[in-house]
């Protein structure tokens, strides 16, 4: 099954401001200092959360997209200095939260320098795996161990950005992001069926190809569509509310319609649709 309709601009349906799962809620960021990060905090200030959480390891970056969300009157805004892939940098970021955290956004990522794999520097390669996959495994964690104490009568959301590159095409000089990312796509689908939803729902988001550092960094910009990165933003606040409940477990595409996915919500339960799988066409 194919979602027909597609978009590459914001449109009504995923206006967070119509959005009234939003309203009070907090929120924690990876990479949220810039680009789609900062976008999705944003959108979810202007979805009325009351607390949006910055992480990331450029605290300058941090600091200017607090400055910007000051424009949100009811909305708290703080930010840490984080390596996602050091234990005592996570430790002391939930050491320092004294409230459970509704939705966790791991958007931090980190893409390798485009290289053929028998020319590339394997330090720089592996590093695509220690933040992709082990910074955000051990964020998400301590972020189900943090909320777990606090014996919450809410479930959490997870949503964590990933690439259509992860499974739906091969282009060459990106095998270590790709293979980090399909990795990722994989554990998130696992933890699922550890954690029961009652507890925390877990969805991928390809964000479309939004004009970013590392959407430069990749070279490949031009070869595909352009998305608009207030609706990879946007679309990342719709997947946190009840409407989207249905995907948890899965992975979505921003460029989707909500509308038409949401009318086809029975069908993907049914048939277990949007999860990586291998075909059999006998």
């Amino acid at each position: 099954m194919s979602i027909k309709k597609q978009h590459l601009a914001p449109y009504a349906a995923v206006d967070p401001t119509n959005f009234k799962d939003l309203l009070g809620k907090s929120v924690l960021i990876t990479g949220g200092g810039y680009g789609i990060g900062a976008s999705i905090a944003k959108s979810f200030a202007a979805g009325g959360a009351a607390e949006i959480i910055l992480v990331g390891r450029n605290e300058a970056k941090l600091k200017a997209t607090s400055e910007e969300l000051k424009i949100f009157k009811n909305t708290k805004v703080t930010f840490y200095k984080v390596d996602i892939t050091s234990k005592n940098d996570v430790k002391h970021l939930f050491d320092s939260l004294k409230e459970p955290v509704q939705y966790l956004i791991n958007n931090a990522g980190f893409m390798p320098a485009p290289a053929n794999f028998v020319d590339v520097d394997l330090e720089d390669y592996w590093e695509a795996f220690t933040v992709n996959v082990f910074g955000t495994v051990l964020v998400t964690q301590a972020f189900l161990r943090h909320r777990q104490a606090f014996k919450p009568d809410t479930p959490a959301v997870v949503v964590t950005l990933n690439t259509i590159g992860a499974y739906s095409f091969r282009i060459g000089n990106h095998s270590g992001y790709g293979a980090s990312k399909a990795a990722l796509a994989r554990w998130s689908e696992s933890i699922a069926v550890d954690v029961p939803q009652t507890v925390a729902r877990f969805i991928s988001v390809h964000p479309g190809f939004v004009h970013t550092a590392m959407g430069a960094k990749s070279g490949l910009e031009g070869a595909f569509p352009a998305t608009d990165i207030k609706l990879a933003a946007d679309f990342v606040a719709w997947t946190t509310t009840e409407q989207a409940a249905f995907l948890s477990g899965r992975f979505a595409w921003v460029n989707w319609d909500v509308d038409e996915l949401v009318a086809k919500k029975d069908e993907i339960v049914q048939k277990d649709l949007f999860r990586t799988a291998i075909s059999d066409s006998t």
